[in-house]
């Protein structure tokens, strides 16, 4: 659960830094708060051996019948972050399940993955399929280079916390 936490957060940070008018702490601050309120969500709805068992519960998801999501609300008052300042998508869903991070942009658009959990997996590789699955969800010509090594910071920070995080265990199902 803590890299798959860990995978959703870098890459909705991911889109926030590209598309957000958040300054670096400001984003921090949010994908801390973020990663907090995934753990506290995700917490008894975790079903390793039954990967698709609850996903409609660990979907982040806005679209224009839900303008917001109320995860990622949680994580913008926990962080004194407006959630406009986000510029994320109007129509985004992002599952977060064991051993795979998906995401489909827009309503009517095709699922893909962003990032498959795999321990012996490098960070390097996790970045490039992580910034890989910015570049697909928004399909816009890239605006500019984006700096690895503050994406490295927030993924360092991010793996940390989930660390960190050791009171919070999947649900075991009988």
């Amino acid at each position: 659960m803590k890299e798959e936490i860990a995978a959703a957060v870098f890459f909705v940070a991911r889109l926030v830094k590209r598309y957000g008018c958040l300054d670096n702490d400001s984003r921090e601050r949010f994908a801390a708060a973020l990663t907090s309120a995934l753990f506290e969500t995700y917490k008894n709805h975790w079903h390793p051996n039954a990967p698709t068992k609850g996903q409609a519960y660990r979907c982040l998801r806005m679209n224009r019948v839900r303008l917001q999501d109320p995860v990622l609300q949680q994580a913008c008052e926990r962080s004194a972050v407006r959630y406009e300042d986000l510029g994320l998508p109007q129509e985004l869903t992002v599952w977060v399940d064991p051993g795979e991070v998906s995401c489909r942009y827009g309503e009517h658009s095709s699922p893909f993955c962003v990032s498959v959990v795999n321990s012996r997996r490098a960070d390097g590789e996790f970045s490039r399929r992580i910034h890989d699955a910015v570049e697909r969800a928004s399909l816009d010509v890239q605006s500019g280079s984006s700096s690895e090594e503050e994406d490295g910071g927030l993924l360092h920070i991010l793996r940390h916390r989930c660390r960190n995080m050791r009171n919070l265990r999947p649900f075991k199902c009988c």
